[in-house]
């Protein structure tokens, strides 16, 4: 509660304190919590499809094996290869979103201009090495559509093309990603780790 002045200045109003980490984290993931379905991409999607038809196989697999003694032989397979293809079409997600895992330290350290270049050469490399594994997996997948599942008579070569799906669209969304924090520019003081997480 504001104190009155005898000498009759406006009350004063003592300051909050600053949030703490933890504050800062919690703020941060009730905003995530309450992102509009709008939002969503098409890898965002998929990858919620294929997460809890995974989730699905692995119960079916726990429920056969230890409830009815009669572990049911496709659901270890294929729980295993959409493991691959979640991942693999999480990481569009995590590239749109800016979410994967970089080490900032040398970025940082450098002044706004120099870093604003340094970052587009860091993405175009990442773009690079995303396309070129794109092309390789596809590839792989080319020559595996012959050869089935070990369980199931499905070629193996459906599962790299997952992977495929995923890496094309990792592919774009680190080139947009790079392109527009390059239109965008960088700010003027390279963001504290300190100061909170960015979940």
């Amino acid at each position: 509660m504001a104190k009155a002045d005898p000498v009759g200045r406006p009350p004063t109003v003592p300051e909050e304190p600053e949030p703490g980490f933890e504050a800062l984290i919690h703020a941060q993931e009730e905003a995530e919590l309450h992102e509009p379905p709008g939002d969503w991409r098409v890898e965002d999607w998929l990858a919620f499809t294929l997460f809890w038809v995974l989730a699905a196989t692995v119960f079916t697999q726990f429920f056969s094996r230890y409830v009815l003694n009669d572990s049911i032989a496709w659901t270890e397979e294929i729980a295993r290869y959409l493991l691959m293809a979640t991942a693999f079409i999480g990481a569009a997600l995590a590239a749109r979103k800016g979410t994967h895992i970089a080490l900032e330290i040398v970025p940082n350290m450098l002044p706004r201009g120099l870093r604003r270049w340094f970052r587009l050469a860091l993405g175009i490399v990442t773009v690079v090495f995303f396309a070129i594994s794109a092309w390789l997996c596809a590839e792989i997948a080319e020559r595996l559509m012959y050869q089935p599942m070990v369980v199931i008579d499905v070629p193996l070569g459906w599962v790299y093309w997952a992977v495929l799906a995923g890496m094309v669209m990792t592919t774009f969304r680190f080139a947009q990603a790079t392109w527009t924090r390059f239109r965008e520019g960088e700010p003027q003081r390279a963001p504290d780790p300190s100061e909170g997480a960015r979940l």
